[in-house]
């Protein structure tokens, strides 16, 4: 933990090693001097309940923000604490230094453009504050990332707040959180009782809660925002009574938790750990998570985060997420579709949730082994593969398996092309749109505020297929308003900054900022009229349904026609 008075007694430990160091009166004086150069270092302090926090300011769009990067909000989990649910962080003397980011948690790692060299490590639960400068009693946004349990961290760069900070005067604020074997075995013992990521978010928002007024911010108009695996932890929040009371509003951008591929029942995560336990040898006389629970995990705590990390998907081959949340516990007391269903969900917040207009195109083109597949047009892979891979591809992203998706003569007689289309369009269903719809008219039908969207919005710098729509995650440059920030229009051009400037002022206008000009009349999603906001370009307009006609009603999952 780095804090002034931290690194003044470090400094005199070197000191009073070195022989040839000068009297202890002379030590006195470095040590004031160097508490003195440390702690004006930063550029603005502000008081929590733990401590002090030092942050810096940063110039952006025309504001001053203040960032602070790197706060603790639980012990770190490691040794005993590793696989239980956190514990609150302890104060500490001095003031802490928040002027740079902090460790990811464990996780594979990855080569894309979200890595930005950030070091990843189990004492990593940490959040950040971005706050306009002299704010009070502001609205406040909570960003939880997404990455399928198992990558990314609210220590990438590309995830920073200061720019809807700055746009806005919201308060924005993320926080870490365990993922993979380390966030979400479910071991049915209190060793590992499961949704410890989940646990991580529950404590940073009541850290936020109780701390963010100190900020600037207004701890009784919190909104939680989401994407992908991030939205359907947002979504979960909904339903947890362990969260009821700490949020207002709800933003989950492509995913929601009743999604049947985002959780798990014990009994899977269990046989998934005994899985990995064998792997690195902690099944010793075939000893099992459910037979002997202690002496297993208390081996697995023996193991190295990256030992485990790097066994998971030998333990859970072929699943891009192979630990999830899980039901039947305190967190998560029922199956989300059933808790759905039974409106056992916190009504009393708005939700806003949508979709892009191709999910599922983003999916295909993750760690693709064949992108050949992708290609513009499929003249170079022949029938048959195409189709072996398209299903594999969607089996990666299902618990289970995939059920055949055409007949007997659709796929002799249908083109490439529109079997291509079909497996697309099934797993961009599957997973976002009809849990999407099934959500929002559950939430709806009980008497709650819901609004919906489809982001359709191109960027005129990359020529999209002609084949795919805008895919997941797509949206995300745009609520973080990264566009504002191109000012040479490199990779964004001056289309992409006035729809980020629209999302942002949409945004603000559902977290309780008084709604601005440009944004669109936005009517209520009911479940006898599901419209939603097609957000394309610079032409918003209301559509009624988006693909519902694909989905079951009954079940919320894509109707299958094989």
């Amino acid at each position: 933990m780095h804090h002034c008075t931290g690194l003044i007694g470090l400094i005199i430990i070197v000191f009073q090693k070195d022989r040839k160091a000068t009297n202890m009166k002379g030590l006195v004086v470095v040590a004031f001097l160097l508490k003195a150069l440390l702690c004006a270092s930063y550029e603005v302090q502000r008081t929590t309940d733990l401590g002090l926090v030092g942050g810096r300011k940063i110039e952006i769009l025309g504001a001053t923000i203040e960032e602070y990067r790197g706060i603790p909000f639980a012990e770190p989990p490691i040794g005993e604490l590793r696989f239980k649910p956190p514990v609150p962080a302890k104060p500490w003397d001095g003031t802490l230094n928040a002027t740079s980011r902090r460790s990811g948690c464990p996780q594979p790692m990855l080569n894309t453009s979200l890595t930005d060299n950030i070091e990843y490590g189990e004492d990593c639960l940490h959040l950040n504050v971005w706050a306009r400068e002299g704010s009070s009693n502001a609205p406040v946004l909570v960003w939880i990332y997404g990455g399928g349990f198992t990558y990314s961290s609210a220590s990438h760069d590309y995830y920073t707040g200061a720019v809807i900070a700055a746009k806005t005067g919201i308060v924005v604020a993320s926080m870490n959180y365990r993922l993979g074997v380390l966030g979400f075995l479910n071991a049915d013992s209190p060793e590992a009782p499961g949704n410890m990521g989940l646990l991580d978010q529950n404590l940073a928002l009541k850290w936020i809660k109780n701390n963010i007024d100190h900020f600037g911010g207004d701890p009784s108009s919190i909104t939680l925002f989401g994407e992908s695996a991030g939205a359907a932890g947002v979504h979960a929040h909904m339903l947890s009574p362990m969260s009821r009371g700490l949020f207002r509003r709800a933003i989950a951008m492509s995913g929601v938790i009743n999604a049947p591929d985002f959780t798990e029942s014990p009994h899977e995560s269990v046989a998934k750990g005994d899985a990995l336990a064998a792997i690195v040898g902690c099944r010793p006389d075939n000893k099992t998570l459910v037979s002997h629970p202690d002496e297993v995990i208390g081996c697995l705590r023996t193991r190295s985060a990256d030992q485990l990390v790097a066994a998971t998907f030998r333990a859970v081959p072929g699943k891009h997420m192979p630990f999830l949340p899980t039901y039947h516990n305190a967190f998560l007391p029922e199956e989300p579709s059933v808790a759905i269903r039974s409106g056992s969900f916190d009504t009393g917040v708005d939700l806003l949730t949508g979709v892009t207009s191709d999910e599922g195109v983003t999916l295909f083109s993750w760690l693709q082994p064949k992108p050949e597949i992708l290609a513009e047009h499929l003249d170079n892979v022949d029938r048959e593969t195409l189709i072996n891979a398209l299903h594999e591809t969607v089996s990666t992203w299902m618990k289970g398996m995939t059920p055949p998706l055409l007949k007997d003569d659709e796929a002799e007689n249908t083109s490439k092309a529109a079997i291509r289309r079909k497996y697309v369009d099934y797993l961009s269903d599957r997973l976002f749109v009809c849990p999407m719809h099934s959500a929002a008219a559950a939430h709806a039908s009980r008497g709650g505020t819901v609004y919906t969207y489809v982001f359709d919005h191109w960027t005129t710098k990359r020529a999209p297929l002609s084949w795919a729509g805008v895919a997941h995650a797509m949206d995300l440059p745009y609520i973080f308003g990264l566009p504002l920030l191109d000012r040479e229009r490199v990779e964004f051009s001056d289309e992409d900054v006035a729809a980020s400037e629209k999302h942002l002022r949409i945004m603000g206008a559902f977290v309780g900022l008084p709604v601005q000009p440009g944004v669109s009349a936005w009517r209520k999603y009911t479940a006898i009229s599901p419209i939603s906001m097609l957000l394309k370009n610079d032409n918003n307009t209301n559509i009624v349904g988006f693909r519902s006609d694909h989905c079951d009603s009954s079940s919320g999952h894509p109707e299958m026609h094989a």
